[in-house]
C-alpha cells in the first residue's frame, strides 16, 4: 500500500471479515441466543480457569459498538490486504490470530495480580488491529496511509497508535486496552521488529557490566595511549 493506492479484498481478510461482521450482527439481534453466543465468544481472564480455552482466538470475532465494526473492518481491509499480498494467506491470518492471543493471555497473567481484570469481558479484533499496525510499521515504514484524512508514514504509526492506547487507558480506564497494547507489543515481535537473539545479547551485555561495577571496574588507558595525539587508538584495559 505505498503511496496512496487501496489495496484489493484478498482472501484471508474477506474471510476474517465476513465471519466478524456475521458474528458481530448474530450476536446483536438474536436475542437470548446472541446473547448466548457471545458469552461462549468473549475472551474473560478467569473463564481460562473453566477451561474457556478457545475464547483467545474468538472473542477477535465479536464487536458489539457498530462503529468500532466498521472501523475494524476499514483497518482490516486497508492494512490487512497490504500484509497479505506480501506474506500470503497462510502467514497473514497465522499472524492475525498469534497476535490477537498473545494480547489475551499477556491479559491473563496480569489477571494474576489485578482482580479487577480476572472477570472483565474482552471482545473485538483491536488487539489484531494493532498487531497489523504494528508489522506495518515494521515491514513498511515508508508506506504512506491516512490517519483521520491526513497521509502519515506507516513508521510513525507505531508511536501513535501506542500513545492513542496509553491515552485511552489513562483517561478511560486501563483494563478494557490491555489486550490492545500487548498486541502491539506482540505485532512488533512476530513481524521481527525486536530480534529474541538481540534481546539475549543486550541482556548479557547488561549482566556483564552490572558485574563489573559490582567489582569496582574502571576502565585505564594502556601505556600506548600516547599514540591518541598521533590520532591512534590506544588499548582500554579493566583494572580492578
Amino acid at each position: 500500500m505505498s503511496g496512496f493506492g487501496v489495496p484489493p479484498l484478498t482472501r484471508g481478510v474477506k474471510w476474517l471479515g465476513g465471519v466478524t461482521l456475521a458474528v458481530s450482527i448474530a450476536a446483536a439481534v438474536f436475542g437470548e441466543a446472541g446473547q448466548a453466543l457471545a458469552a461462549e465468544l468473549a475472551f474473560v481472564p478467569a473463564g481460562l480457569l473453566r477451561l474457556h480455552l478457545w475464547t483467545p482466538l474468538t472473542y477477535t470475532f465479536l464487536n458489539r459498538d457498530p462503529i468500532n465494526l466498521l472501523f475494524a473492518l476499514l483497518g482490516l481491509w486497508l492494512l490487512g490486504a497490504a500484509l497479505e499480498q506480501r506474506w500470503g494467506t497462510r502467514r497473514f491470518v497465522t499472524f492475525y490470530f498469534l497476535t490477537s492471543a498473545a494480547g489475551a493471555l499477556a491479559t491473563a497473567l496480569v489477571a494474576l495480580v489485578a482482580p479487577s481484570v480476572r472477570g472483565f469481558p474482552y471482545f473485538g479484533n483491536w488487539s489484531a488491529m494493532e498487531g497489523l499496525i504494528a508489522a506495518f510499521a515494521v515491514l513498511l515504514p515508508d508506506a504512506q496511509i491516512f490517519l483521520y484524512f491526513v497521509p502519515v508514514q506507516a513508521k510513525w504509526m507505531l508511536p501513535i497508535s501506542a500513545g492513542i492506547t496509553v491515552l485511552f487507558m489513562l483517561m478511560t480506564g486501563w483494563q478494557p486496552y490491555l489486550p490492545q497494547l500487548f498486541g502491539l507489543g506482540a505485532g512488533v515481535l512476530f513481524a521481527g521488529g525486536v530480534s529474541p537473539g538481540n534481546i539475549f545479547l543486550r541482556g548479557k551485555v547488561w549482566w556483564i557490566d552490572r558485574r563489573l561495577r559490582r567489582n569496582r571496574l574502571r576502565v585505564i588507558r594502556g601505556a600506548d595511549d600516547d599514540d591518541l595525539r598521533s590520532g591512534s587508538r590506544g588499548s582500554d584495559k579493566y583494572l580492578h
